[in-house]
Order: structure tokens, then sequence, then C-alpha cells
């Protein structure tokens, strides 16, 4: 009873200090973003403000192409390349890489928005961005924890240090499976309901 529970309070320690490092990379990440548009000035802030305005406009008027499948593979690749990752010693150094991709586009798009068109802008931005990232953010976290952990024995194992081969158990699946489950519902949300979000908020920026 005592070695299961002690094993119960091993993983809970590495659960969380892995939720840790990869919540700090998106962070990292992310205030990276902030900064890179902050950075913005010049003729690249004037190219930037054409840019949003005019796609502002764009979706004001309903004449902003879309397409449901690009839509969805943009939302649908990074739980793929988090699977990607859980399988292969690679995923160490991976899955930081990946959290700070991801939370740098998503602090940097909403930054420029924020630059451009000062706190109107957090509107657009809100609905764009943070949307649907309330949704593949905590998918992102739900299979990249336990990807991640799975990289580290997978690395241990290949340094001679044992530490046994990829979690592939069933409830990987099961996370497996939900995150793409709201990998593809912030995808839909994107393509079907932003639009629509978006046309009023772009009436009361521009």
């Amino acid at each position: 009873m005592g070695l299961r529970i002690r094993k119960k309070w091993d993983l809970l320690s590495e659960q969380t200090a892995a939720l840790a490092a990869l919540g700090i990379a998106f962070l990292l990440g992310g205030g990276a973003g902030c900064l890179f548009a902050a950075l913005s000035s010049g003729e690249g802030a004037q190219e930037l403000s054409g840019y949003l305005a005019g796609y502002l406009a764009l979706a004001q008027s309903e004449k902003l192409p879309q397409s449901l499948w690009l839509v969805l593979w943009g939302q649908l690749k990074y739980p793929l390349a988090a699977l990607a990752l859980s399988v292969t010693a690679l995923g160490v150094a991976g899955f930081p890489l990946l959290f700070g991709v991801r939370g740098f586009f998503l602090a940097f798009s909403s930054a420029c928005f924020w630059r451009i068109f000062g706190p109107r802008g957090l509107f657009p931005a809100f609905i764009l961005f943070e949307l649907p990232a309330l949704l593949w953010a905590p998918a992102l976290f739900i299979q990249g924890v336990p990807g991640f952990l799975s990289s580290q024995r997978l690395l241990r194992r290949s340094l001679g240090a044992g530490g046994g081969g990829a979690a592939l158990n069933g409830a990987f699946w099961c996370r497996v499976g939900l995150c793409a489950g709201l990998s593809l519902g912030a995808g839909l949300l994107e393509y079907w309901v932003v639009p629509v979000l978006l046309r009023a908020a772009a009436r009361f920026v521009l």
C-alpha cells in the first residue's frame, strides 16, 4: 500500500513539474509575442495598421475569404504535432518549443490589435483569438503534459537510465481523443461563430 501511494505521489509530482515547464514555455512565448508587437514602428506599424483595418473592413462587409478545411487544419495540426512528439525523445525539447510558439502567436496577434486600435482592439482580438483559445488551450495542456512525460521516459531509456517507453495506454489515447475533439470544436467555432461576432466588433472599432 505504501509503495502504491508513493508511486502515485511521484506521478503527481512529475505531472506538476511537466505542467509548470510547459506553462512557463507558453508564457515566455506570449511575452515574446507582446514584446515583438510593441517593437513594431514606422513603416512596419503603418503596414500593420493598413492590414488590420482592411481585414476588419472585409469582415464587416462579409467578404472575408474562409475555408473550413484550412481553419480545421490550423487547429488540428498542433495536436498532431503533440502526438508525434509524444513518441520520440525529441519531444523533451519539442514540447516547450511547441507551447512557446502557440503562446507567441496568441499574444502577438492580440497585441497587434491593441497596438493599432488601442483598448477598442481588445474586442476583435478576443473574438478572433481568445474565444477559440478557450477550447484549444486546455486541449493542448491535456495532451501536452502526458506527452512531455512520455518523451522524458524515452530520453532516459535512450541514455540507458531506464524509465520505460512511450506511455501509449488507454488513458493516453483518451486524452488524444479529447484534445482532438476540443481542437475540432475550436475550428468550428472559428469558422461559424467568430465571423458573425467579428462583424459586430468591426463596426465598433472602425
